[in-house]
């Protein structure tokens, strides 16, 4: 029986501040989704376990509240051989905070460390459950490099003989693990992403006819998302249909600057708008008066679902993005694909749902029917994650 629950989560996450918000009774109003974290608590209420929880951010912090124990641990920065060295470390810092609360399961985030690296584990007797929030790598570019082919064949190993069972948040995480591993390896099983219905309910839906055409994105203004290819889109379009589409960019990064200094040199200061990071509220205003939303990430991100692309969906608007994006083949009903670091394709893709309204309000009726399993506790991480402690 499970009764210590070891939890380390990737990407920086603010596991402490998610947690005083679950404590209240209340969601994070920073997220539009549910945290992994707080589903994660909610199970281990269920099963009358401790936690213990670790997070890389930021600067180290502790908080111990009733049965649970939250770590923020940061990685420390490093390249080239030392990255590695460092992933190892982080192995080691996690194996031995597990150890000494006496887990009887760890639930390790992809992203904490190297996957090969989680087998130290089941050596001290503690099953392993990765999570891919990420693909392996960006679908439809699997890394040749002799570095990267090493990392793959201690990977392999991993797969085939150490997880309790790998979660896996798309098709394509699924499949990756298929193609390293081979048919025989231990289960994987899907998880999908659960969100809070309010956010979305409160959004009209778009009204096909309304003119100028408007779409959205909305994440991390970097430009492995792809919005250095927006401006080109923009362009490419203005310059074929004037008028007919407008653009709104919401969020922050290191790319925000570049962005803008692109849309001034095309002479789209009236078509594309960049306002920055918005509140959830505003975010809401967005979506209301727009008719799409666009993903367009390039290769340099390991997509392992796009939640935005779920968001869009969510929010009754058609997706435009590529097959780097596994929220694509998932949500394919709803979606226009363009071909991946192509912005001519990309453009094309969102102008001819700008012209075609029959093509737009066939996409449109078909976002209800694939939002229904972001809603479905039942394919959440809670759930998921207790048919497979069952099995222990």
């Amino acid at each position: 029986m499970v009764k210590k629950v070891f939890y380390a989560s990737s990407g920086r996450a603010n596991i402490i501040g998610a947690h005083r918000h679950w404590r209240e009774g209340r969601f994070d109003p920073s997220e539009v989704s549910i945290t992994f974290s707080s589903q994660i608590q909610d199970l281990c209420v269920d099963l009358g376990a401790e936690g213990l929880f670790t997070s890389d951010r930021g600067e180290a912090e502790t908080l111990k509240d009733g049965a649970f124990t939250f770590l923020h641990r940061p990685k420390r920065p490093a390249s080239g051989l030392g990255y590695y060295w460092e992933d190892l470390r982080y192995a080691f810092m996690m194996l031995r905070e597990a150890r000494a609360f006496g887990a009887d399961v760890a639930i390790l985030d992809s992203g904490v460390t190297q996957f090969f690296m989680m087998a130290l584990f089941p050596l001290f007797g503690i099953p392993v459950i990765p999570v891919l929030h990420n693909s392996l790598w960006a679908s439809g570019f699997r890394p040749t490099s002799m570095r990267q082919r090493v990392i793959q064949w201690l990977d392999r190993r991993f797969w085939r003989r150490v997880p309790l069972a790998t979660l896996a948040v798309s098709t394509e995480c699924e499949r990756q693990v298929d193609e390293i591993a081979g048919p025989k390896h231990r289960p994987v099983v899907q998880v999908r992403a659960q969100f809070r219905r309010e956010m979305f309910d409160a959004i009209p839906p778009a009204d096909p006819d309304a003119t100028p055409f408007h779409v959205m994105f909305i994440g991390r203004v970097v430009e492995e998302k792809g919005v250095l290819d927006i401006p080109l889109m923009a362009r490419w379009i203005e310059d074929r249909a004037p008028g007919a589409v407008r653009w709104t960019l919401c969020g922050k990064g290191t790319a925000l600057e570049a962005v803008r200094a692109s849309i001034r040199e095309r002479g789209l200061e009236g078509v594309v708008e960049t306002p920055g990071w918005m509140t959830l509220e505003q975010i809401q205003d967005v979506y209301a008066k727009s008719h799409a939303s666009i993903v367009p990430t390039r290769s340099g991100f390991c997509e392992g679902l796009a939640m935005t692309a779920a968001e869009a969906i969510l929010a009754g608007r058609p997706l435009i993005s590529n097959p780097i994006v596994p929220a694509l083949e998932i949500l394919q009903p709803a979606a226009m694909a363009a071909r991946a670091e192509d912005y001519e394709s990309h453009a094309q893709a969102v102008l001819a749902l700008a012209q075609d309204r029959a093509l737009y309000r066939r996409l449109q009726a078909a976002c209800a029917p694939l939002a229904a399993q972001f809603y479905d506790r039942e394919q959440g991480l809670e759930a998921v994650l207790r048919r497979v402690i069952e099995t222990i």
